[in-house]
């Protein structure tokens, strides 16, 4: 069977509709910002394509030295990163300021995935679990300090799913909780200021309008705005006179609704879940432990990163900074989703391989 055949159809196709939708809504609201997502798009796509030819039992070999890399530019980006509005999280490249929270999804991803494989009895050995738990501290702690906290909370959120698709007992997630209700004080307290009243804020906006709840006022008023059918293309007023911040990235989701509406709206909600139920399909079609563990961890970092960002666009979650894989504008998210993408495709191609 050539290889053209074995590459799963709708995991080529889906990315391009949703990447369709965003094109529509950056070309009207952000035309500069299009031709640039288009670059990277096209480049993404090339290595979602590569990446899908690369035996996934590389990463298994290797997934210690992809770790370590991961801490590693982690490091580099508190020393040498970028900063922008107080926060540091971009290394620049020249071609690229790589964001580099999204270098520690993937890597979270095959480490997971290669230290349970190694350790299948990591569930019932309190000693290889805590092992496990001192791996990822440096992850959570190095993104953020940046301070990331969005990206921090995908983070745990994904490791958290994956833990618990793998076998994580009740005694473990129950312990979790306990520990988080004696803790919560003293982490609420490791919170920026401006991160407690953001939380403060989307449980009242109205604290501070014209302030932290000024987003979130602004991005239920475009998604209301927008109605059944939208303004229509280059109509939407919240972006075009620039009441709605960052609609290209954090409030996409907000910006595309106002000019798209409640219609589009849910064309572009069914197109992501089936483009999740098919990673879903990808993921259930193999017979290999450890190719199960990395597709269940790329679809838990689109679908967290889907519901984070889509709640607060509508109002449902705190503003995070979190956004929407191949739909928001961002160089990085785009390759490090495509990235993610190719792995899923290594594992439908090589389904049928047991070890």
């Amino acid at each position: 069977m050539s290889y053209t055949k074995k590459l799963n159809f709708f995991l080529l196709l889906f990315p391009i509709l949703i990447f369709s939708l965003s094109y529509a809504v950056l070309v009207s609201t952000a035309p500069e910002r299009a031709r640039e997502q288009l670059l990277f798009f096209g480049i993404g796509y090339v290595l979602f394509v590569a990446v899908t030819f690369i035996d996934y039992n590389f990463y298994k070999f290797f997934w210690k030295h992809i770790y370590a890399l991961t801490l590693f530019t982690l490091v580099l980006t508190l020393f040498f990163g970028e900063t922008r509005l107080g926060a540091t999280r971009w290394l620049n490249l020249g071609f690229i300021s790589l964001q580099t929270s999204e270098v520690a999804k993937i890597g979270l991803v095959f480490m997971l995935a290669g230290f349970i494989s190694e350790h299948q009895d990591v569930f019932k050995n309190i000693k290889i679990f805590l092992r496990l738990v001192l791996l990822l501290i440096p992850l959570f702690a190095l993104v953020l300090i940046q301070p990331d906290l969005g990206s921090t909370i995908v983070l745990f959120t994904v490791a958290a799913g994956i833990l618990f698709y793998a076998g994580l007992s009740k005694f473990y997630i129950l312990g979790g909780l306990a520990l988080f209700g004696v803790f919560s004080t003293p982490l609420w307290n490791l919170l920026h200021e401006y991160q407690k009243f953001r939380i403060l804020v989307f449980i009242n906006p109205s604290l501070d309008v014209l302030g932290r709840g000024y987003n979130i006022i602004q991005a239920l008023i475009a998604v209301g705005s927008g109605g059944l059918l939208g303004k229509g293309f280059g109509r939407g007023t919240q972006t075009h006179l620039n009441f709605l911040p960052v609609y290209w990235t954090d409030f996409i989701v907000a910006a595309f609704a106002e000019e798209w509406g409640l219609f589009g709206l849910i064309m572009l909600f069914v197109i992501y879940f089936l483009f999740l139920a098919v990673i879903l399909f990808c993921v259930y079609s193999t017979q290999n432990s450890f190719a199960e563990l990395l597709g269940i961890g790329v679809f838990f970092v689109f679908f967290i990163q889907f519901i984070i960002n889509v709640g607060m666009n509508l109002g449902l979650l705190p503003v995070t900074g979190v956004t929407l894989p191949i739909f928001s504008h961002g160089g990085s998210s785009l390759l490090g989703s495509f990235l993610l993408l190719g792995v899923v495709g290594n594992v439908w191609m090589n389904r049928r391989v047991k070890t």
